[in-house]
Formats: C-alpha cells, sequence, structure tokens
C-alpha cells in the first residue's frame, strides 16, 4: 500500500489532466493514473527517508504494507500524504515536458501551446515545505524520532538561488 493514490491529483492545484477514475474510453485516463501510480511508487521511499530517517521510514513502509492498526502510525502517515503529493507533482511537473529518445531529450508535442513549469512547480515546492515545516513542528513533539533533510524545508525560486 502507498502513503497517496491518485485521487490526490483529481482536483484542486495539484490536478492533472485525466487523473480522475472514468469509464469514458476516449481518453487516456487509464495511462494517466498507471503513470502517477509508478511516480508514487518510485518516490515514495525517497520522500519518507528525506522526512523522516531511514529507521523511522523503515517502520512506516512497514506499517503501510501489514496495515497494523498501529494508530500512532496512522497519525503519523496522515500528516504526510498532502506533503507528499506535492513532492510526487514536483517530480512529474519537472518530467512533463520531455520526453527520452535515443538522440536525447525532446519537447513534447502537444496541440495544446506549453509553458514551461518553473512556476507551477516553484509554487508547488513551497506550498510542500509549509507543509514540511508544520509537520516537524509537530514531530518535535511526537514520540517519533524524525531525522529531517534540510532540502525539504528549504523553499526555492525559478533561478534556483
Amino acid at each position: 500500500m502507498n502513503l497517496i493514490d491518485c485521487s490526490y491529483f483529481t482536483n484542486g492545484p495539484l490536478q492533472i489532466e485525466n487523473a480522475a477514475i472514468t469509464d469514458d474510453l476516449d481518453n487516456n485516463a487509464v495511462a494517466v493514473q498507471e503513470a502517477i501510480q509508478g511516480y508514487i511508487e518510485h518516490y515514495q521511499g525517497e520522500f519518507l527517508r528525506q522526512m523522516l530517517g531511514d529507521t523511522l521510514a523503515d517502520q512506516v513502509e512497514n506499517h503501510l504494507s501489514t496495515n497494523d492498526g498501529d494508530a500512532a502510525m496512522d497519525g503519523l502517515c496522515e500528516r504526510l500524504r498532502k506533503s507528499f503529493a506535492h513532492y510526487v507533482y514536483f517530480k512529474i511537473c519537472g518530467d512533463a515536458n520531455q520526453q527520452l529518445t535515443v538522440t536525447g531529450l525532446v519537447r513534447l508535442k502537444s496541440s495544446n501551446d506549453n509553458q514551461p513549469p518553473r512556476q507551477r512547480m516553484v509554487s508547488v515546492w513551497n506550498d510542500m515545505v509549509a507543509l514540511n515545516r508544520r509537520f516537524v513542528k509537530w514531530a518535535e513533539t511526537s514520540d517519533f524520532e524524525v531525522f529531517y533533510h534540510v532540502n525539504m524545508v528549504t523553499p526555492i525560486n525559478q533561478f534556483n538561488i
């Protein structure tokens, strides 16, 4: 089991087109959902280790896979879900305008005019930082030993300075 699912990307500021579950066979919802799920699975461990440290991240992953009914661990997971959704969205945004070919990275072709995702990525990252800072403040008074990476609580700008 994962910390989040595709439902975090169906509406609101993290909306991704065709992320909603639908029976409409004329769109690419299934492919979009599979792609999002791939990002969730790929980045969950990385995110947990950066926010919790190795030991607690392993405990959370074990809790998610066994669903052991630990209420304290459920509370910890609940406090990380929105932040992780922002992290996944940030990663998806970074990859959204390019595709790997044998000759290198190319911009995806689209009938819609594409805009560079930098401004959106900055906004999403900084929203995640605010959520992470609230989590760290909560963690300081909890029974969990949290070891977070400083980058996870550091805002960015479009110039990466």
